[in-house]
């Protein structure tokens, strides 16, 4: 009896520790999942704001299989962190981004957004191309260059807007999930004259409420070459009153 008490012991134990450690199903050959961050919407499109070039950008990202893949923090086509944390800041203006993970064996997918840093201000020595005073109002009310006027702008320069956030008072779009009108101050830079939904972007579509005026991003290669492409460049938005655009 005994004998037999001591054998249902060692199983119990056997089952208990079992489940204390749970099996791993994770395998190098599963294709790798950024589970966050993440918009609202799911898209994984994101914007990170920061209030000013010493305020750092802190976050993480949580991946699988987590034992197999390897995350990089892509930031203007360079990769400035390695790992699934980050505690860097950036110089003023608005910076692509892009949270790379790769597995073990070379499969790859990835989140795309951006960073935009306030503060700082328009160099005295910059190019003016625009100084003013225009409201954007979507398709009705824009700011057009055409390739002609843009051909001074060069990979590797950066574009400066200098703005002011309007007033509340003019809701900008309908929230179908919560039933009501609501107002925002969105921009968004298109590489063709006429908006027809079927543009590509110089500029994804940024929410400006929370940044800084002016705001500057890094014109590249591929901007370049989508504007000689599209044959010009419009920026269009609610919510904002462009007062000025130069690059350096």
């Amino acid at each position: 009896m005994k004998k037999i008490f001591f054998i249902a012991a060692l199983a119990l134990c056997f089952v208990a520790c079992q489940n204390e450690t749970p099996f791993d199903t994770q395998d190098e050959n599963d294709a790798p999942l950024i589970l966050k961050p993440y918009n609202e919407s799911g898209t994984g499109s994101f914007t990170y704001i920061l209030a000013d070039e010493s305020t750092p950008l802190i976050d993480s990202v949580t991946v699988t299989p987590s034992k197999y893949t390897t995350v990089h923090w892509i930031v203007d086509d360079e990769i400035v962190c390695t790992g699934t944390k980050i505690n860097r800041c950036f110089a003023s203006g608005m910076h692509s981004l892009v949270i790379e993970a790769v597995t073990t064996v070379g499969k790859r997918t990835e989140r795309k957004g951006s960073i935009s840093v306030g503060g700082g201000s328009i160099p005295t020595d910059a190019v003016v191309m625009f100084e003013g005073s225009k409201t954007l109002k979507w398709d009705t009310e824009n700011i057009k260059f055409t390739k002609v006027q843009m051909s001074a702008v060069q990979p590797g320069m950066k574009i400066f807007i200098e703005f002011e956030v309007l007033p509340s008072g003019d809701p900008g779009y309908y929230n179908t999930e919560k039933g009501i009108q609501e107002e925002y101050q969105a921009l968004r830079i298109l590489s063709a004259a006429n908006w027809d939904y079927t543009e590509k972007d110089i500029l994804p579509q940024t929410d400006m409420s929370a940044v800084a005026s002016p705001f500057s991003f890094d014109f590249g290669q591929g901007q370049k070459d989508l504007l000689d492409s599209e044959g010009s460049m419009s920026l269009v938005g609610w919510g904002l009153n462009i007062k000025k655009i130069a690059y350096k």
